[in-house]
Order: structure tokens, then sequence, then C-alpha cells
């Protein structure tokens, strides 16, 4: 078992090397990339910098980035021990899945290695130089027979979701997430010991489901995506989270409009989040609006873990979601900058939580 009193130690050193509001605003304000990167080295992201690589800047800021998160997750699983680097590996489980994602748009279409890399956060097993090679496979078959073969614990799933090699991305995109949840749950069954730290976890995934449920639905909802039956939609709710039920999830994949599917929700607090995050938001893509928004209730709910009991692994949910929030913020922020983007428009594309 775990020492908590030790991984609270360590956390809390840790989080001293988050970025700060203020720093993250004198960021924003530069409007030439290669003096905001002068900024950020002189914070923490200072190591995470390869001197006299000849390549663009932007390219090095993105691998920059990466380093550092896959570097703060090999540092939290080395202060973890025996079964409870399970539940650590079910918390990063999903962006296993998202990278993967990333990965097989990117070969469906085929994306040059650097420019699908740079959208990938590797906090999950698939480490940078895993990614790296995954991606180097001709095919998305062989990609996954990689996974296969290195003994990746979704590989088996992901051989069975034929619309992968048929090429529907939106089928197969949704078919991974199922296979994934279902992985999940059971490994979370496997976890035989009661208590707080298990039940924080169970929270976080019933969250995480929430957040698939709904998102599934809106995108049927929102899209019409040609090819799909109501019938075959309903097929893909998820048992398991808090406020996305069966009932609901049917009503919303038979919304005319993302707006109406969002009324439907009778969950005074997601409603009122969704009311204040609408207000300030400066994205106008409808789906990635929702989309931000359940991130950023899966922010706020993670920071506020802490608060129960500093000594289990609340501050590490809470850790882990800060960091890679942060991580992404930079993407967007120096990305914003590098294509000229004005200050405001890359404020509000931002996930900034509040006090």
């Amino acid at each position: 078992m775990s020492d908590y009193a030790y991984i609270h130690t360590r956390i809390r050193f840790m989080e001293g090397d988050l970025l700060t509001a203020d720093q993250l605003r004198r960021l924003l304000s530069f409007r030439e990339l290669s003096a905001a990167v002068t900024y950020l080295k002189k914070t923490p992201y200072r190591l995470y910098f390869t001197e006299g690589i000849e390549s663009a800047l932007i390219d090095r800021i993105d691998t920059a980035l990466r380093t550092a998160i896959s570097s703060t997750i090999q540092k939290i699983y080395k202060i973890f021990k025996g079964e409870d680097i399970l539940l650590l590996e079910i918390l990063l489980g999903r962006w296993d899945v998202f990278n993967i994602k990333t990965l097989i748009r990117g070969k469906l279409h085929n994306v040059v290695p650097q420019e699908v890399l740079s959208s990938t956060i590797p906090a999950g097993r698939l480490d940078e130089g895993t990614l790296k090679e995954v991606y180097k496979q001709p095919s998305v078959q062989t990609m996954v027979d990689m996974l296969f073969t290195i003994g990746f614990t979704y590989a088996a799933p992901l051989r069975r979701l034929e619309y992968l090699q048929e090429g529907d991305l939106f089928k197969g995109e949704i078919g991974l997430e199922r296979a994934f949840f279902r992985h999940l749950l059971r490994r979370l069954k496997a976890y035989d010991k009661r208590g707080i730290n298990r039940a924080m976890v169970e929270d976080t995934v019933e969250r995480l489901i929430d957040r698939y449920n709904l998102m599934a639905a809106v995108k049927v909802a929102g899209s019409g995506i040609q090819g799909i039956q109501i019938n075959e939609a309903e097929a893909w709710f998820i048992d398991g989270g808090k406020v996305i039920r069966p009932e609901l999830y049917k009503k919303i994949l038979r919304g005319s409009d993302l707006s109406q599917s969002i009324s439907m929700i009778d969950h005074a607090t997601w409603k009122s989040h969704w009311d204040q995050f609408y207000a300030r938001t400066r994205i106008t893509d409808p789906l990635l609006r929702i989309e931000r928004w359940l991130d950023y209730e899966m922010l706020t709910y993670a920071i506020r873990l802490p608060r129960k009991d500093p000594f289990n692994i609340g501050l590490v949910i809470s850790y882990l979601w800060r960091k890679i929030n942060e991580v992404m913020n930079l993407r967007i922020l120096l990305r914003g900058i590098h294509y000229n983007l004005p200050q405001g428009e890359i404020e509000g594309l931002l996930m900034l939580p509040g006090p």
C-alpha cells in the first residue's frame, strides 16, 4: 500500500512548479513567440527545452510540453506502490484513449508525424517514445497489431472494433470509448480494497462516463451524422454515470439542436455551471463548447477534492488534472501567439479555474 503522507509531501512540492495566474497572464501579453518562450524558460519548463536542435520554434515548444507531461507522470508512478498503482492507471487511462484516437485520425488522413504528435497528451501508459513508434506503422490495422504485440491492455478490444478498419471514424471512436470504459470498470472491480481512495476514483470514473454519454448523444443530435439510426445510437449508452441516465440519454438523442439537448438536463448544478461557462467562453463551435464545458466540470471537481482530506488520492487527482490542464492551456496560448490570434480570442479558449 502506498504511503499517502509521503505522497502528499511530494505532490505539494510538485504543486510549487505549477504556473500562477499572473504568469499565464504575462505569457498572454506577449505578441512574439520567441519572447514568450524566453519568459517560459524562466519557469520550471526550462528543464524541458533541448538546446542545439535545428527545428521550428513551435515544434520545440510542442516537444517540451509533451516531455513535461511525461516527466511528471513518471515521477508520480515512482511514488506509488502495490495495488494503488492500479488506481493511478485507471485515472490516466483516458489519455491513452485520447492519444490512440488522435493517432488514428492522423493515420486515416495521412497527417505527418510531427503534427499528429503535437496534439497528443502522453499522460497514460503510452509514453512519447511509444506513441512515435506506433505512428510509424503504415496503417491503422498495423498500429493496433503493434499495441497488442507490446502488451498494451486496450489492444484486444481494439482488434474487435471493425469500424476502425473500415474508416468509419465516428463509429470507431464510439466503439473505442465503450471498450475503454468496459475495461476500466472491470479493472476497478479488481481493486478489492474499500475506502476513500477507491470511492474517489469511482466518483471520477462516473463523471467521465457522464461526459462520454452526453458527448455521444449531442454529437448525434447536433450533427445528424449520415447513416446513423437513433436505435443504433441508443445502444452506445454506458451505465454507471451520475447524471446522464438512459431515459435522458434517449431524449437528448432526439433533440432538435444542441441548445435544446442541454436544456433537457434536469440538474441544477450542471445548469448553473453551463450558464456561467457559456457566458464567458469565446468558443463558437457548439460541440467544442460543450466538450470544453465538460472538461471544465472535471477540472473544478478535481480541484475541490483535497479539501475533503489531503492525505489520500484526492490530492493526486487534483494535481494531475491541474497539470494536464496547464499544459493544454500553454499549448493553446503559445500556438495562438504563433498564429497571431488576438489576445482576447486566445484568452477565451483557455480553461482557467475559478477562485
